[in-house]
């Protein structure tokens, strides 16, 4: 056998391992007239640049930083490749499927979700690297100049690579959000202006990045780096399991994955920031970092617990048949399991934790004694706390809308409810100006009751009012405390009793997928058959 018939025995077995999404998406964009346009482009752009360039240097190409310009035009036209055309393409493969009603023929077929998601990320992986071999001896040849930075060039590089696969995962997350076909045109809309958004954040980066030189000696670069590859690397993952939950039937566990997830970030935001304070001395620590995060952890959480408290309560009989048989075992994944009112139970574990750390100064001492753990200010505590009560009150208040709604009526559903408490949060912010924009009283004054209602103004008070900044009322903090802790205590109760009989059903289902064990099959394809 000669060496070619080897070489193409091994391609085609290589093939048949492979993804066939992949190979499937892959074979259909290389033949696509968008992707051999943008090849071409790509390189006629480059051409130029490279022709062009040389004429306007002339001799002056021999010194000077000719190498940092060429590389830099040269970036700019393989980002707006890789950071526009190929996310755009991942987006619209997923609605292709729906348009031209192949989906369907994907879903019962023998591939998971998570397999076609993988397999079209791939494919625009596979698109990514073709024009990043195109663009490659046009950069060979920058190296070539003076000014060429090489640790620079595979910097920006890797780290383009890598945004473009997250950027691409977001499209494809995107695309799977919408079923309706009436949608698709504003989704599609709104896709464009997100990847143009992006993109010109990411071309000023790089910009600011070629005219001023990247510390690679100093520790804090190598740090914030790491800490931004694993921020995007979680969120490349939740948007990965979204799209999986997306495409995975009712009747399947659509809601754990993500559960995992976001827990999973939580806990590595600040047990960093914990780190870090032990490793390095509390005194390495600042308060204003800590409030950063706490307000990123608020922002997270009401996001997701909002989506997480308002899910339906329904169960299919295959997941109720999967719950463990043991009572700790229950109780323990209880707030990861489907429904929202255990959803509600996990935004509340995680906000108390998320308090407890931030008093950690104010601890008993013999705590600080064992381990040295970070401190900050108290201004910084008291906002923090400020921030978990909003949101719980919103979230508690928007689960606790969700449920009275179903009771009603069938037909009211999850998203009605996340959409009627963002409503209802916006009036409360804005009902303490309502009075003076109709003419009806004056602007409330800088240390009005009525500024807890917006929490942008009240946590702002309460920094600005222990920070000296509005000494003549030192009692400020702890009137928006005792009326936030009220209104909070107030929802908590009206979900205790329902986010107690979330865990306690468990049991329930344990019992009632035991005794229907032999009637199970039928069950599941009734499910199934109901749901779709």
């Amino acid at each position: 056998m000669s060496t070619g018939e080897k070489f193409f025995r091994l391609t085609d077995y290589l093939t048949d391992r492979l993804n066939p999404i992949l190979v499937k998406e892959t074979r259909q964009a290389l033949k696509s007239r968008q992707f051999i346009i943008t090849f071409m482009l790509l390189l006629t752009v480059a051409w130029l640049i490279s022709v062009f360039g040389i004429m306007v240097y002339g001799p002056a190409i021999e010194y000077g930083s000719a190498g940092r310009v060429f590389f830099g035009w040269y970036a700019g036209v393989i980002g707006f490749a890789t950071l526009f055309v190929v996310p755009f393409g991942s987006f619209r493969s997923m609605l292709a499927e729906r348009d031209q009603d192949t989906y369907e023929l994907l879903s019962i077929s023998t591939l998971s979700p998570r397999q076609i998601v993988t397999g079209k990320l791939l494919s625009s992986v596979v698109q990514v690297f073709i024009y990043y071999s195109a663009i490659a001896p046009f950069i060979a040849f920058t190296s070539l100049l003076q000014g060429f930075d090489f640790p620079m060039v595979v910097l920006l590089l890797s780290i383009g690579l890598v945004w473009s696969a997250f950027v691409s995962m977001i499209a494809i997350t995107l695309s799977t959000l919408s079923n309706s076909r009436q949608w698709q045109a504003m989704n599609t809309i709104g896709m464009i202006a997100l990847l143009l958004w992006q993109m010109g954040m990411v071309f000023g980066l790089g910009v600011t990045a070629l005219w001023e030189s990247i510390p690679f000696d100093r520790e804090e670069f190598w740090w914030t780096l790491i800490c931004c590859l694993i921020g995007v690397g979680s969120y490349f993952l939740l948007a990965q399991q979204i799209a999986v939950s997306r495409l995975t039937f009712e009747s399947g566990n659509r809601s754990s994955g993500i559960r995992v997830i976001t827990t999973m970030q939580f806990w590595l935001v600040w047990s960093g920031v914990l780190a870090y304070g032990w490793w390095y001395g509390a005194i390495n620590v600042e308060g204003e970092a800590v409030f950063v995060f706490a307000m990123l952890s608020s922002i997270h959480w009401m996001i997701s617990g909002l989506v997480f408290s308002t899910e339906s309560e329904h169960v299919s009989r295959r997941l109720r048949r999967s719950v463990p048989s043991s009572g700790f075992r229950r109780s323990v994944i209880a707030p990861w399991l489907p429904g929202g009112r255990r959803g509600l139970l996990l935004l509340t574990m995680h906000l108390a934790a998320m308090t407890l750390i931030v008093w950690i100064p104010y601890w008993p001492a013999w705590i600080h004694e064992l381990v040295p753990l970070p401190s900050w200010s108290a201004p910084i505590c008291n906002a923090v706390t400020a921030m978990a009560l909003y949101v719980f009150i919103y979230v508690g208040f928007g689960a606790a809308i969700g449920r009275w709604g179903q009771a009603i009526s069938p037909e009211f559903r999850p998203a009605h409810a996340r959409v009627l408490t963002i409503l209802l949060a916006a009036l409360a912010m804005v009902f303490p100006y309502l009075f003076y924009l109709l003419e009806i009283s004056r602007w409330p004054r800088f240390d009005s009751w009525t500024h807890v209602m917006n929490p942008f103004s009240a946590i702002e008070l309460i920094v600005a009012s222990e920070a000296g900044g509005s000494s003549r009322h030192p009692e400020l903090t702890v009137l928006f405390l005792l009326m936030l802790s009220s209104a909070a205590g107030l929802v908590f109760l009206v979900n205790l009793k329902p986010m107690m009989n979330g865990v306690s059903e468990l049991r329930s289902w344990q019992l009632s997928a035991a005794q229907s064990n032999s009637a199970e099959p039928i069950a599941e394809w009734a499910d199934v058959a109901f749901e779709e």
